[in-house]
């Protein structure tokens, strides 16, 4: 048993405790003896039994002598021909004598809820719940108890009157209760108490349950359940000592009797449900929807009229009440038979429940005064649902543990698969497109954004190939493969296609990005060709066009095979610029308006190399070609002879061809190595015998 359910249970039965009052001796023909009773023992007492009664009169004198006497608790309606109001209606006055021992004392007499209004006097103290009145106009009902305190010894009169046009039923339900003041106020005092308490128990109990729901949004039943909390919580107050009062002191007495009502049938409906949520579709949730619909009904009717009218229903309430629990009882009575999960200590629980219930709609029935049963029935089945919470938390822990491994395996097998098809499509390919993982990816799925687009090529690739067995032609265009893709993605790109021994690599951090691997490429060959020497094989040469610009990412194929991909007019233009590497003999050539994106250009070696159009393309580019220090001794002449070359493409788009062929020839005399200085070199000595026309441009047209 948990903790929590043995809290709960120890407030059932301190509540049980508290309201015990010890029996009075005998009342009879309205008289009663108190003189040996043993007041220091602290214990209050109940004053039942037969009672002077005066029926149609308010005052009665004090030696007047009673017409009837009526058992006290009861209610008018249970005893109609002893004070002739059949239909409880009617006001009346309720007188005790009492005996009491010689000496003075400080004695309380407290009442609690009468129908409807009462005004209490013993001695020379009076006190009011209410008004009581000849008729409804000048009765103000009320549910409140009340009590005094009075000094006395030897004789003390105990006078009630009361008065009832508001309720099908009047009288007493409940009997006074008398003794020393310090006994009679502890008992009020505790009644109090233990109702407060009572209402945070059960309150903070829904409001567990409502966590729980939070977290568990299948666990319908812990929603209802804990709403079902919440609505007796605020129904406590309303019922027994009416500690409503103590909060609200002028609440009006229709709105305490319409809660007092009402919530019997909200807690009953908000029952079915949380059923429904324990064991579901094992209740037709036709009934469900039915009962609901008379509930609302119930609840607007109760709105609308009197209580004086709806209260005169209580039986048919009461019988439809029997019916519904017994209904519910063979259902769950079923689910034990069928063997369903925590159907047997449920249905413990709601026999417990039941028998609380039945003996509350007894005492109603007969008038024989309130009992505390249906409250400590209804905190043992919260016991019952605690424990049904840690079965199913338990059987839930158990399974989360399966679950988990099963889990840990199934990731682990899931993310060797993310990262295997990552080979294919890449992770920032991924990322570009908004997705978390490869299993996202949909036909159709693309996004446009500004990349720069790398190509790198081999140009001895076909010579190579052809000169080896064919077996070694996939090793070595690995090999070579291996070697450049970390220069990439160490430089925030990936690759996105293979063409052979071309890639394709997207940078989307920059041009600076793009520039670095470029360098970092060719560094890497270097280091690549100084192995292949000690083989005697032939170095290798790779050229690197960038070009940066729009570009449109995104999935194409069909539904059975499809593949990532990126549209633009920059991809085509990069690949161009690439192809042209090996003509001027530039390790690494890039646009010029890509360039000048560049954050730290002055730290870039380049020179401007030419002005192009190239295949497919109207428009006509700048190109520079990338130059790094130290990689071999034809870059360094070139970064020499930069300020030259570049003078010479100065005068060569101004179509001085004289003054250009000369820087030229002397870059070229310098660096033999300079395919570009030499073609330049050709173009001036042609223009210069061919002439130009007017619509020079400077243009170098590139079909291959």
């Amino acid at each position: 048993m948990t903790r929590q359910t043995i809290i709960y249970l120890s407030i059932a039965f301190l509540a049980t405790a508290c309201r015990m009052v010890a029996p009075s001796p005998k009342i009879e023909s309205g008289a009663l003896d108190l003189r040996t009773f043993p007041f220091e023992s602290g214990a209050a007492m109940a004053l039942q039994g037969d009672w002077k009664f005066f029926p149609g009169q308010l005052d009665v004198s004090k030696d007047a002598d009673s017409p009837t006497y009526l058992p006290v608790p009861s209610l008018w309606n249970q005893v109609p021909p002893r004070t002739g109001l059949v239909d409880g209606k009617g006001y009346g006055t309720y007188v005790l004598d009492i005996q009491l021992p010689k000496e003075n004392q400080i004695y309380s007499v407290y009442l609690p809820e009468v129908r409807t209004s009462f005004k209490l006097m013993a001695g020379n103290r009076s006190l009011l719940s209410g008004v009581p009145g000849v008729s409804k106009e000048t009765t103000t009902p009320s549910a409140q108890g009340q009590s005094f305190t009075i000094v006395a010894k030897d004789q003390l009169q105990i006078r009630i009157v009361v008065s009832n046009f508001h309720h099908k039923e009047g009288g007493l339900p409940n009997a006074p209760v008398f003794g020393l003041a310090e006994s009679v106020q502890n008992y009020i005092l505790a009644q109090s108490t233990v109702d407060l308490a009572l209402t945070g128990a059960v309150f903070m109990f829904g409001l567990y349950h409502f966590i729980l729901f939070f977290y568990r949004k299948k666990q319908r039943e812990a929603f209802y359940f804990g709403f079902f909390c919440l609505v007796f919580a605020a129904r406590i107050p309303f019922i027994g000592s009416k500690t409503i009062y103590a909060m609200f002191p002028n609440i009006p007495w229709e709105l305490v009797i319409y809660v007092e009502y009402a919530s019997v049938f909200v807690l009953g409906i908000l029952f079915l449900w949380f059923v429904d949520g324990l064991f579901p579709r094992f209740i037709d949730n036709k009934i469900i929807l039915y009962f609901s619909a008379y509930v609302q009904f119930i609840l607007v009717y109760g709105l609308i009229i009197k209580p004086e009218v709806y209260t005169q229903f209580e039986i048919v309430f009461q019988t439809l009440g029997v019916v519904y629990a017994v209904f519910l009882g063979i259902r769950l009575s079923q689910m034990v038979r069928r063997g369903l999960p925590d159907a047997g200590i449920f249905f413990l629980g709601y026999l417990i429940l039941f028998i609380g219930f039945m003996y509350d709609v007894f005492l109603a029935y007969s008038g024989e005064g309130e009992s505390t049963l249906s409250q400590i029935a209804v905190f043992l089945f919260f016991g019952v649902q605690s424990t049904i919470v840690t079965l199913r938390t338990a059987r839930n822990f158990h399974k989360k543990l399966l679950l988990k491994e099963e889990f840990e395996t199934i990731n682990e097998y899931f993310i060797l698969t993310n990262r295997f098809y990552a080979k294919f499509i890449p992770r920032d390919f991924l990322t570009h497109l908004g997705k978390e993982s490869i299993e996202e990816v949909r036909l159709g799925d693309s996004s446009e954004r500004e990349i720069t687009v790398l190509f790198a090529d081999i140009w001895e690739y076909w010579d190579i190939i052809y000169s080896i067995p064919l077996e070694n032609r996939i090793l070595f265009t690995n090999s070579y493969l291996g070697r450049i893709g970390p220069c990439v993605r160490k430089n925030n790109g990936f690759i996105d296609k293979y063409i052979g021994s071309a890639i394709m690599a997207l940078f989307d951090g920059g041009i600076q990005n793009s520039i670095k691997a470029a360098e970092d490429i060719q560094w890497e060959l270097e280091k690549y060709n100084e192995r292949r020497k000690t083989f005697d094989y032939l170095p290798l040469h790779a050229g690197i066009g960038i070009h940066s610009g729009d570009t449109m990412l995104g999935i194409l194929g069909e539904e059975e095979r499809f593949e990532s991909t990126v549209i633009s007019d920059t991809v085509n233009l990069s690949s161009r610029i690439q192809g042209l590497t090996k003509k001027y003999g530039a390790r690494i050539l890039v646009s010029v308006t890509s360039l000048m994106l560049h954050e730290d250009l002055d730290t870039i070696p380049y020179r401007i190399l030419d002005f192009v159009r190239v295949k497919g393309k109207q428009e006509a580019i700048m190109i520079a070609e990338v130059l790094i220090p130290g990689i071999d001794t034809n870059s360094n002449k070139k970064i020499e002879y930069k300020e030259e070359f570049e003078a010479g493409i100065f005068d060569y788009e101004r179509a001085d061809f004289v003054s250009a062929l000369k820087k030229f020839s002397a870059v070229f005399a310098n660096n033999p190595e300079d395919l570009a200085a030499k073609i330049y070199i050709e173009r001036c000595e042609y223009y210069q015998s061919a002439g130009v026309g007017v619509d020079w441009d400077g243009v170098s047209a590139w079909e291959k």
